[in-house]
């Protein structure tokens, strides 16, 4: 059949994978060879180099992982080892594996169908970041599907359950718990559309944590106190086929203990006289609670986080929509029902949680047309026949749809087109609509909610014959559709002093493009092939550069340029961001005047080091102990409640397990440097907690200051400059954020600085600084010639000389002041 919509779309999940088909106003999922919903997310490659995925990779993954790989989305857009499957010598990276799933995914439908689809909706987590987008794509391309627009997880569940509802301005909260990922995403339903208010989410938060809680908390012990195995553990990579074993059976186990209160565990152990032994154990339904309240406690704080920033509470939200396959857990449901420890707000389990992620972006899906990328360009029609271009929303929320369109073909003088919805009792006719000279025309439609309405259209020339036209149907479905998606992290550059330059803030509707000019830190050399341009780009919230998620550069080569480009050169950057979240730049160099294309490199950033990841968790923990040591001493509430978030949610526990296993498994290693950034703010805001006293008495000895600067100081264009800062400080206090306090306090000793110096005070108040501090200058006695000259310079105005003064001072002293900390003495009694 000729499709005009996509019609399919595709979960690509960390655990299981699953295509749906649009069927009328839902979505049919379509089932493989096995008879399954779903796919494993799993490949196998035998010695002869057979490939295998689904579930026959996950079944043999337990006795021969090496040969086999699961999970390989949480690395998706990482440039690490790729996988080795040994027996074959060959090698796969994470985009090579999702291809073949999908791949599969593809099969299922020619197996059920004999339909071979190029084009699909794939979904990816609403907490991927940009190089995971990108790399999602390029799987898609080598699967064979060449048209994928890629939509956000929450946003498929949402259109699953939203599409037909008749719920109007209502806010709804999307739960989604996969098998390696999270995202909370709020929704609002309005005018028959739904819009992503906010969103946050975690790459490394799902029902796998929970596996292999089972396994290093439960079954490992329990085998030691049984066999004599050494050294049993991830990080071990002589235990992998035990510890593969031991990971199978408790993802089974976990599973039938959400459905009766105990499930028996048998594997099969190989010990340390290399003899196979039985291994029993009776897991409970109490077990697997205790042990997965830590990711619960996470998910509530992240759910919670997101109405926050939306400023929402419990009673705004109409509904918590299930998604994945650990909402299926009664204990799950019943912690995020409970008002006190969970969310409070009604849950909608209405929908298979499983798979309503794949029927979601079926929806979706229908509402995509394809173009002619995709579907290929219409063929022309036979002479003295007819064709219509048109121009329509597949869905949309409106019962009276418009649509507007271009006859083409024969003559098409005295022409009219009418469009017949059969479906009506008695069928609806828009009448004649009499074509425009070109062949143009526009027309509004009846249509009934519930269905998908297919319109026949009638063509009829000037003696009012019909004539074929082609296509001779149209199909619009009344439904709820969402509005244009946002950006769900904020993207910039990181500047040489840690700080970071937002292109692009988070909720930024897409598609977005911006513009920025930025300046080279090197000289590129021609001539030698020395020299990049290379700008870091990262993603996150934080104001610190390296406190963010680094997901590539922008890069311009020296071998790409025509000449030298000196250090210092302007470089102007146009950045392109579409609604699959794909990011395209450009950079253009005004010495050169040339524009150079596709100059983001998102495969720069590698799964870190073992080594390093262990090294860089000392660290963090180090400090972390250090701030516990002060909080005991200070007493104060807020560090405190960070550090309470920090041990309920088990951070240093699960970093300190992957950074075990990072040298063995990649996935880990991905998890640990996640939980690092994770670790590494929450210390960083209890830091904050702990200094925000002292810092907010310096922001408001701050304020006086420029009010008597701009008073008596700055000249009148200056007044509304000081003025600003003022009220930035006072915003920054009110939000209770030590970081933007502690930046609004720098810009405006920044802007107090230039102000004096314009007036010409800023010299004579450095001057008075310095002097004062004579006892401390490494030659008092030349310090001292220095000081009689800087009062004659003061004395006779001569601004010239009194700087040179300040700066041969400030040198003298064992380290030298910035004038920023010298000019809280413009105020009076000082």
């Amino acid at each position: 059949m000729t499709r005009t919509t996509i019609d399919f779309g595709i979960d690509l999940g960390t655990t299981n994978s699953a295509i749906a088909m649009l069927s009328g106003v839902g979505a049919e999922v379509v089932k493989n060879n096995l008879g399954s919903d779903t796919t494993p997310s799993a490949v196998m490659i035998d010695r002869r180099g057979r490939l295998q995925v689904g579930m026959n990779a996950k079944q043999r993954s337990e006795e021969d992982p090496d040969n086999t790989c699961i999970e390989f989305k949480l690395r998706m857009g990482s440039t690490g080892k790729p996988e080795a499957f040994a027996a074959s010598g060959r090698t796969m990276t994470p985009e090579e594996m999702s291809a073949e799933v999908l791949r599969s995914l593809r099969h299922d439908v020619v197996q059920r169908d004999g339909e071979e689809i190029g084009a699909a909706v794939i979904t990816v987590p609403a907490a991927f970041d940009l190089g995971a987008c990108d790399a999602t794509r390029r799987a898609a391309e080598l699967a064979g599907l060449p048209y994928a627009p890629l939509l956000q997880e929450p946003t498929a569940a949402a259109s699953a359950y939203g599409f037909q509802t008749d719920t109007d301005n209502a806010f709804w909260l999307v739960y989604d718990i996969g098998g390696g990922t999270f995202d909370a995403a709020v929704i609002n339903v309005r005018d028959g559309e739904f819009t992503v208010v906010n969103h946050h989410g975690d790459n490394n938060l799902g029902g796998k944590l929970l596996d292999w809680a089972i396994v290093e908390k439960l079954l490992i012990p329990a085998v030691d106190r049984e066999f004599r195995v050494d050294d049993l553990r991830r990080g071990n990579p002589e235990q992998r086929r035990n510890i593969a074993r031991l990971k199978s059976v408790a993802e089974a186990a976990k599973i039938a203990v959400s459905r009766a209160d105990e499930a028996a565990i048998t594997a099969e152990i190989v010990d340390a006289s290399g003899d196979t032994q039985d291994f029993m154990y009776d897991l409970t339904r109490a077990e697997v609670e205790r042990l997965i309240e830590p990711l619960i406690v996470r998910s509530v704080n992240l759910s919670r986080k997101a109405l926050e920033e939306s400023r929402l509470g419990p009673g705004d939200i109409e509904k918590v929509l299930l998604v994945g396959g650990p909402t299926l857990m009664p204990y799950l449901r019943e912690r995020l029902a409970d008002p006190r420890e969970g969310l409070g707000i009604s849950l909608d389990h209405g929908q298979d949680p499983l798979t309503v992620v794949a029927r979601g972006a079926a929806i979706f899906a229908g509402a995509q047309r394809l173009d002619t990328a995709a579907a290929g360009p219409p063929p022309p029609p036979p002479s003295g026949e007819y064709a219509v271009e048109l121009e329509y929303r597949p869905v949309g929320p409106d019962i009276e749809p418009f649509v507007g369109g271009r006859v083409t073909g024969a003559d098409t003088t005295g022409c009219a087109i009418q469009f017949v919805n059969p479906g009506t009792r008695p069928p609806w006719r828009s009448g004649l609509i009499p074509l425009a000279a070109d062949g143009t025309f526009t027309a509004t439609l009846w249509a009934e909610k519930g269905r998908a309405n297919t319109f026949e259209i009638e063509l009829t020339n000037a003696t009012g014959d019909r004539r074929p036209v082609t296509p001779g149907t149209l199909t619009y479905t009344v439904g709820i559709v969402e509005t244009q998606p946002p950006l769900t992290h904020s993207i910039g550059i990181g500047l040489a002093d840690n700080e970071v330059e937002w292109l692009f803030k988070k909720g930024t509707p897409l598609p977005a493009r911006r513009r920025t000019r930025l300046s080279t830190t090197v000289t590129v050399s021609r001539g030698s092939g020395e020299g990049m341009i290379r700008i870091p780009v990262v993603e996150g919230e934080h104001h610190r550069a390296d406190r963010n998620r680094r997901i590539g550069r922008l890069e311009v080569d020296a071998a790409q340029v025509t000449r030298d480009v000196p250090e210092g050169s302007e470089v102007e950057m146009t950045i392109t961001v579409d609604e699959s979240r794909i990011v395209v730049a450009r950079a253009y160099v005004p010495i050169l005047d040339e524009e150079f294309e596709h100059v983001l490199n998102l495969r720069t950033e590698s799964v870190p080091d073992a080594g390093a990841l262990a090294r860089d968790a000392a660290d963090e923990k180090a400090r972390l102990a250090a701030v516990r040591r002060r909080v005991d001493e200070f007493g104060d509430a807020r560090a405190a409640a960070v550090l309470d978030r920090i041990d309920a949610e088990r951070t240093v526990a699960d970093l300190d397990a992957d950074v075990d296993a990072a040298a063995v498994d990649p996935n880990a290693a991905a998890a640990a440097a996640s939980r690092l950034l994770d670790l590494r703010a929450a210390v960083d805001e209890a830091e904050d907690e702990l200094e925000w006293p002292e810092l907010v008495q310096q922001a408001r000895d701050t304020i006086p200051m420029l009010h008597e600067i701009a008073r008596e100081r700055g000249r009148p264009a200056d007044r509304p400059v000081l003025e600003a800062a003022v009220d930035a400080i006072q915003e920054a206090i009110t939000a209770h954020d030590a970081g933007l306090l502690r930046q609004r306090v720098e810009e405006a000793y920044m802007i107090a600085a230039r102000v004096l110096d314009e007036s010409g005070d800023l010299p004579h108040i450095v001057f008075e600084r310095l002097r004062t501090l004579q006892p401390e200058m490494r030659d008092r006695d030349e310090a001292g010639r220095l000081i009689a000259t800087g009062r004659r310079a003061a004395q006779s105005g001569d601004l010239d000389t009194l700087r040179e003064v300040n700066a041969a001072l400030n040198e003298m002293l064992p380290t030298p002041q910035s004038p920023l900390g010298m000019i809280s003495t413009v105020r009076r009694g000082r």
